[in-house]
Parts: structure tokens; C-alpha cells; sequence
């Protein structure tokens, strides 16, 4: 198994800097989310992303909120109850499958975890089942470069290898682009 974000440091998914660094409400929008959608947040730690997304999507739409890390699922869990949010529903998921519903997603969003699995391409097609007609994945990741934060240089994926795992998995690229300096972005769809 790759390895994986550790828990103890869950605080700094969610602190203020990454934030305005990342600006997840704004950045979830340019990606297409819109209200009513339905997606899945894979890896999604204490809900960085899974928070904005229930409240762009509104209680017409559905978050999955999916994790492989019990510490990140009782995480999720509290903020959830604690912000009184009855749309996300929360996944605890394997290193190999995710428990999506057939053809009912609008958008799967796989932000810095694809770096974390050892059967990237399997994992990705095995997404695709999920995916509506329409649907798409947002995979986010780290420059294979040395920074201040994040992942280990080593465990980090270059743009190339996203595409080959992509690729393999059937998927043809809609859309690349630079998020910061340090991460990039892929929009992915069925070929």
C-alpha cells in the first residue's frame, strides 16, 4: 500500500493557509461543480474539500466523502454533524475499490491522493463504472519537485505519469492546468 497522509497532522488539511492557497470553493466552481451535481471527494481527510463542495452543490446534490484512514473518517463525521449537513454521505473505502453508485456521478475529485496508491490505472478504472454518461475526474497533484510542504519528493507523480495511469485506465484528457506553482490539475473523461 502507498503510503498514505499521517492523521496525527489532519489539522493542516484544513488550516487557514491552505485555504487561501487553494481557495476550494472558487476552485471546485472553475472545475464545473454546480448545484444539484452529485460527486464523490476520494481521499477526503477531514473534509477540506467535501465541506465546499456540499455547499456548492446545496441539499439537491450529494457528496461521497470517501477515506481509507479511520482517524480521517471520524474527522469528516464530526465536522459534518457539527455544520448540520444531511447531503454528504461518508465511505469508508479500500486501497483498491470505492462503493459508488453505477453511472451516479457527475464529477469524482481526486485531490493529492493518486500519488498515495499503488494501482493507480486499476484504481482509476475502476472509477469510470461510477461516472455518469457526462462525468468526469479532477485529479489534483504535486509538482515531482522539492517544496516546503507536501508529499515526499519521491511519492510524487510528474504530469507524465498521471497521463500514462490515465490512459491505461481508458480515460482521454479534457483539461490540464497549473493550480499553483507547486500543483497541477488533469480533467479526465472516458474515451
Amino acid at each position: 500500500m502507498g503510503k498514505k497522509f499521517d492523521p496525527r497532522k489532519k489539522e493542516m488539511l484544513i488550516a487557514p493557509e491552505r485555504e487561501e492557497q487553494l481557495h476550494p470553493h472558487e476552485l471546485l466552481r472553475s472545475f464545473g461543480l454546480r448545484k444539484g451535481d452529485i460527486v464523490a471527494d476520494i481521499g477526503c481527510g477531514p473534509g477540506f474539500f467535501t465541506i465546499p463542495a456540499a455547499e456548492i452543490v446545496g441539499p439537491d446534490g450529494k457528496v461521497y466523502a470517501a477515506d481509507v484512514q479511520s482517524e480521517m473518517i471520524a474527522a469528516i463525521m464530526m465536522r459534518v454533524a457539527d455544520l448540520d449537513i444531511h447531503h454528504v454521505e461518508i465511505l469508508k473505502t479500500s486501497e483498491t475499490d470505492v462503493a459508488l453508485p453505477e453511472n451516479g456521478v457527475h464529477l469524482v475529485w481526486l485531490a493529492f491522493v493518486l500519488h498515495e496508491m499503488d494501482q493507480r490505472a486499476v484504481y482509476l478504472y475502476r472509477l469510470r463504472r461510477s461516472l455518469r454518461p457526462d462525468g468526469r475526474i479532477v485529479i489534483l497533484e504535486w509538482e515531482k519537485k522539492p517544496t516546503d510542504v507536501g508529499p515526499p519528493t519521491n511519492d510524487r507523480l510528474t504530469p507524465e505519469d498521471v497521463l500514462s495511469d490515465a490512459k491505461a485506465a481508458g480515460f482521454k484528457v479534457v483539461e490540464q492546468r497549473q493550480i499553483t506553482p507547486d500543483q497541477y490539475a488533469f480533467v479526465l473523461a472516458p474515451m
